[in-house]
């Protein structure tokens, strides 16, 4: 186990610069890694590892969640509040209903089924998205009209969401659970009818058990001073993070990684010295945290699965996009004061896909859903395909559709050195 550790570590680390100094995103070269040490190629990573894979994604995650939040800036959120939000819901609905009819047509899926592997394809990556956003912050591309906030506020809400209908369709097409619940009073609901105050649930108490932990964190750390150094505030800071999301695992009444987000953002609100502080924390996190997650993506790819819906596959990612999700960013902009560049921009600033279909990919099959390895299959391509495209793209196009503003150095680190050259 820890010769696998060391190899994940030290090939993913050099094998991530080779390609930055090529001019490639460091995750394309962590992801080949994990290609080439995993089960599919060379199988050298100890079976102890990818068994604890999933846990080591979710810590990872759960760092990048928490440095997402403590960029978040509150003003330039209530400059586009409403394109935020409708980014969170519009893009990944209408992707998802784009790809449920042409899987219907491609793969003879049923509604359901087809709908499940939308809910698959249409979430947005934020191992991808928010070091990219934040990279753009720390450079001044876009903060004047807050998008690289709108884009991180929508990517978050977006994959809630998706999640949500995601678990409604498993228990659905399983058949467990599909009754309902029958509340006080003899009222029964079925999962559809559940659904809104599903929704509504883990949005409304994730924001309020992030504000709990925040509150918490200052008073800990800044007013009672429990710890004597900037490495134990962000001990604190990731183990409450960590716990929250582990909550949420166990009690599915509101949404963990949107607590972890909602947590660093009021973290920023109520103590600015000590947001500051836990933000230089988590960058250090975040680049061991990172090395760990793509490599660890790499090996969790199925390329023996990919053949035969290959073409397929292109096709329902391209169209998915193109067609679903561009519609939604339309009507996510419609009436705002974003220029038609700006607009264009969402195409490769939020089309990543990784993390959450590494995550989930596999569970229909696992499950036995009709059609689980197709999804399975496509959940692979789309990682191979928009997560190093993305990363290339977002850094590439961000100078030629976005205009550059003036950094607050309160807010995020002014152009960190680990962001990509081409941003510059």
């Amino acid at each position: 186990m820890l010769e696998s550790i060391l190899l994940i570590l030290l090939l993913g680390f050099f094998v991530g610069q080779i390609a930055q100094r090529l001019k490639i995103p460091a995750l394309v070269g962590m992801v080949l890694v994990g290609i080439v040490l995993g089960p599919q190629v060379g199988n050298v990573v100890d079976g102890s590892v990818l068994t604890a894979a999933p846990e080591l994604r979710t810590i990872a995650v759960m760092v990048i969640l928490m440095k997402a939040g403590l960029g978040l800036d509150r003003e330039k959120l209530a400059q586009q509040g409403t394109v935020a939000l409708r980014l969170g819901f519009l893009p990944a609905t209408c992707e998802a209903i784009a790809i449920m009819l042409l899987a219907m047509g491609l793969f003879q899926f049923d509604l359901a089924t087809g709908l499940l592997l939308g809910c698959v394809l249409g979430a947005e990556s934020p191992a991808v998205i928010v070091p990219a956003m934040l990279c753009l912050k720390s450079l001044g591309w876009g903060v004047q009209k807050g998008i690289p906030d709108a884009i991180l506020t929508g990517s978050a809400l977006s994959d809630v969401l998706l999640l949500l209908v995601f678990s409604l369709l498993l228990a659905f097409l399983g058949q467990s659970g599909a009754a309902g619940v029958t509340l006080p009073g003899g009222l029964n609901l079925s999962l559809l009818q559940l659904l809104p105050l599903q929704i509504v649930s883990q949005i409304f108490l994730g924001v309020i058990c992030g504000w709990l932990a925040a509150r918490l964190l200052v008073s800990l750390l800044a007013k009672q001073n429990w710890t004597q150094s900037a490495v134990q505030d962000g001990l604190i800071a990731a183990g409450l993070a960590l716990l929250l999301v582990i909550m949420a695992e166990r009690l599915p009444i509101f949404s963990g990684y949107l607590a972890v987000m909602a947590a660093g953002f009021f973290l920023v609100e109520l103590d600015a010295p000590l947001a500051r502080q836990l933000r230089r924390s988590f960058d250090a996190l975040w680049a061991i945290a990172q090395i760990v997650l793509f490599v660890l993506l790499g090996a969790s790819i199925q390329l023996n699965v990919l053949g035969n819906t290959f073409g397929q596959g292109l096709l329902v990612l391209g169209i998915g996009t193109l067609v679903g999700r561009s519609l939604g960013w339309y009507l996510s902009t419609l009436g705002s004061n974003w220029t038609w560049r700006e607009r264009l921009f969402l195409l490769p600033g939020n089309s990543a896909k990784a993390t959450v279909q590494a995550a989930i990919g596999a569970i229909p099959l696992t499950q036995g859903i009709a059609g689980g390895e197709i999804i399975l299959a496509l959940s692979a391509l789309s990682i191979l395909v928009t997560a190093p495209l993305g990363a290339w793209a977002i850094p590439t196009f961000a100078p030629k559709l976005l205009q550059k503003g003036e950094v607050d150095p309160t807010k995020v680190a002014i152009a960190q050195k680990n962001c990509p050259t081409s941003c510059h």
